[in-house]
């Protein structure tokens, strides 16, 4: 019993030491795959990042890194494998999830598949106003301007200051033709900060709903500072009766 006991006590610590070796030998590669990255030597990293990955096929940085790179050298079908790879390997890897959804948006086309993914990710990290912001964006392209609304608000909320975010929910009102709802909304946003494309699009939604004066009010606060989007909504402004 104790020959038993002494041979498992062996076997594991054996078994433990081969992993320790395992996990460091693909740690170097990694590390000498980041230093290759930062000199711009492009081929030896994504080498790198290859053989850390064949010896420690669960090391979702790795994966994360080439496929950086693939993107990085105009390889998108590359880059999606390895997105997917990795996110089969850890399914709440946000970074891998964002990275395949851009791929889908911007290099494939793919609004449902843009969709998934970014859905996927916002469910991990909900504090991120550019996953938020890309939903909605991808709910504006599917027409489905109530629930881009709703992620537009969401992004936001997060961020009050995210541009970006400012164009997509302005859209999604305005082919919606809820203008009151809108004007509603962006006043509130102004309460948390000042934001010139908040004044900018609440003037184009009172000049929708054909109320100068408010529109002219919009404009006379967007002159204090933004003088160029200000001369833009001017424009709309002399224009209605």
């Amino acid at each position: 019993m104790p020959k038993l006991f002494v041979f498992f006590i062996f076997l594991f610590v054996g078994t433990s030491y081969l992993h320790a070796q395992t996990s460091n030998k693909a740690t170097l590669y990694f590390n000498k795959g980041i230093d290759y990255k930062n000199k711009k030597m492009i081929p030896e990293a994504i080498q790198s990042f290859k053989s850390a990955i064949s010896i420690q096929k669960k090391y979702d940085s790795a994966y994360i890194e080439l496929g950086e790179l693939y993107m990085m050298t105009g390889k998108y079908n590359d880059a999606l494998v390895i997105y997917k790879k990795a996110v089969a390997i850890n399914p709440k890897l946000t970074s891998a999830l964002v990275a395949a959804g851009k791929i889908y948006r911007y290099y494939r086309s793919n609004t449902d598949s843009s969709l998934y993914f970014f859905t996927k990710a916002a469910l991990y990290d909900t504090a991120n106003e550019e996953i938020y912001n890309n939903i909605a964006w991808c709910f504006n392209t599917k027409s489905k301007f109530d629930s881009a609304i709703v992620y537009g608000i969401k992004s936001l909320t997060v961020n009050n200051n995210y541009r970006t975010a400012y164009g997509e929910l302005a859209y999604a009102y305005r082919q919606s033709g809820r203008f009151k709802d809108a004007i509603i909304q962006f006043k509130k946003n102004l309460t948390v900060s000042v934001v010139d494309l908040a004044y900018l699009y609440t003037g184009y939604c009172y000049a929708e709903l054909k109320d100068k004066a408010g529109a002219m009010q919009q404009y006379e606060e967007l002159l204090k500072i933004n003088t160029k989007m200000a001369g833009a909504l001017k424009k709309v402004i002399d224009k209605m009766e």
